[in-house]
């Protein structure tokens, strides 16, 4: 899809439709007020009779009859204005994109009606008009329906002479869809090795640093846990690490003090719960336990293309969780590539485990800032339910750029509590951890068992179990399936902390 800005008024953009945002309750004003006194008033009739009421999600192709260069006119709701943040802007765009490639339109003008668009929006609009363009990648071999792609996207009203904002946002709207592409993927498709193979991609196209390490080198390296989860798959485990130097020289020690931002990524790539089995309903979902990898390895894509002055690395532990013959057992102790000893309690709660073998590895490989993205727990849909991520944190300065970058990228987040005493849910009578607690606070729990292994730095951990996958239909502005969350986040964490906030 082709995105421009023009100052064209947008009565003479010659396209299918021209789109504009009405938020509940508000009347047209500005530009938007203009059109419709060309239009004879029929807009502000629709809204004013409540044919139209502006909610969110709500699209309506109104017909010009000629009397203007677009032959419709699509009224979009946004919501109420006091409910409108970044995460509910991108939806009501991805939706309007969608509406509209279901009518059959391949030329779309958008107008900057304000209210509810102000100039800042720029970046929401457009993000959220690429990620309409998703599509599931489909295997059936029949009939597909008809969804026509848009060819070219228009924008008005948002000023000139800002293209470069226009590119960065396609980019992260298209670095969320190949994110939520690798969730929707097969899990006898996207393999420990396939997701291997795409981060080698991504290293030979902007020339990074890589390192994939296969089971010798996990054993030689002592990343027990890793291996522990992955003894039940016949499919060997990866260790994954791509690194953006950020204007350093390959093969050159990081200079002494330089910050050094570690992503690192749960790549369970399917995950049936080992011997601890999942029931069978909607286990067919678990394919999309590797969203925190498609997350931290889409995003350093662009961050790499964008050569931000800052060292990066994504670190992803890839790996199958299945009961097979040599699978670890409840009860089992293992010791962690730093020199823990885990018991394990649960062999579903398997994610922690490879986190923090992959947290030792960044911090080995020099890791002054790390930030973890897994779908970690169930207890996560509980808690705050797909609406938001879950975070914790040791470190209050990093988790404010952490929410900061979250709001920048319309991707929420919400801090929940690490008090002392649950620390003590995590003790072993026998090892110097467990790795799971039955009875509360599970995903803070699941959480500051992946802090144990931060090496004391500034840490962060984003538990997407909810956020990035969404099944509840009430839940209309949040996207269904998958959603590519912390996608954008990691992006903007790394734009804000490099200072190249765009």
């Amino acid at each position: 899809m082709k995105i421009s800005l023009v100052a064209t008024p947008a009565a003479e953009l010659p396209v299918d439709a021209l789109a504009v945002a009405v938020a509940t309750g508000q009347r047209l004003s500005g530009a938007a007020l203009e059109l419709d006194k060309a239009l004879g008033g029929v807009l502000s009739d629709m809204i004013a009779s409540a044919e139209f009421r502006g909610r969110i999600h709500e699209v309506l192709p109104v017909p010009t009859h000629g009397r203007s260069g677009p032959r419709r006119v699509i009224l979009y709701g946004v919501g109420a204005s006091h409910d409108l943040d970044g995460q509910r802007l991108r939806s009501a765009h991805h939706e309007l994109i969608r509406a509209s490639r279901t009518y059959g339109y391949r030329h779309i003008g958008l107008l900057r009606a304000e209210p509810p668009l102000g100039m800042d929006s720029l970046k929401a609009v457009v993000e959220g008009c690429v990620m309409g363009t998703f599509e599931r990648r489909s295997r059936q071999t029949g009939a597909q329906p008809e969804r026509r792609e848009i060819e070219e996207l228009v924008l008005t009203g948002f000023g000139i002479g800002r293209e470069h904002e226009v590119v960065a946002a396609q980019e992260n709207g298209e670095a969320t869809n190949r994110a939520r592409e690798w969730q929707n993927a097969p899990p006898n498709e996207l393999t420990p090795e396939a997701l291997a193979q795409e981060a080698l991609r991504i290293a030979q196209r902007h020339g990074l640093e890589v390192e994939v390490l296969g089971p010798a080198e996990l054993r030689a390296g002592g990343y027990n846990l890793l291996l522990g989860v992955a003894s039940g798959s016949a499919l060997p485990p990866r260790l994954i690490r791509l690194r953006h130097r950020g204007g350093q020289q390959p093969g050159l020690p990081t200079q002494a003090g330089a910050t050094v931002l570690a992503l690192v990524g749960k790549g369970i790539t399917f995950d049936s719960g080992g011997i601890s089995i999942k029931p069978a309903e909607n286990m067919s979902r678990m394919k999309s336990d590797m969203a925190g990898a498609a997350a931290v390895l889409s995003a350093i894509d662009v961050i790499a293309a964008r050569k931000l002055p800052l060292d990066v690395m994504a670190v992803i532990a890839a790996t199958e969780n299945m009961p097979g013959p040599s699978a670890q057992r409840p009860g089992d102790v293992l010791v962690s590539a730093d020199g823990k000893t885990v018991e394990i309690v649960n062999t579903d709660a398997e994610g922690r485990l490879v986190l923090a073998d992959a947290l030792t590895h960044a911090l080995r490989n020099g890791a002054t800032h790390i930030l973890d993205l897994a779908t970690l727990t169930g207890a996560a849909k509980i808690a705050i339910g797909h609406a938001a991520s879950a975070g914790v944190s040791n470190d209050d300065r990093f988790w404010a750029l952490v929410e900061r970058a979250a709001k920048d990228a319309g991707d929420r987040v919400w801090r929940l509590p690490t008090f002392a005493d649950y620390r003590i849910l995590l003790r072993s009578q026998i090892a110097d951890l467990r790795n799971a607690e039955y009875g509360e606070a599970g995903t803070i729990l699941g959480g500051m068992f992946i802090g144990e292994f931060a090496g004391g730095k500034p840490w962060a951990h984003l538990d997407i179990a909810a956020s990035s996958w969404n099944t509840n239909a009430e839940l209309t502005t949040v996207l269904r399936g998958p959603s590519g969350a912390g996608t954008r986040l990691c992006i903007a964490l790394a734009e804000l902390m490099s200072g190249a906030e765009r």
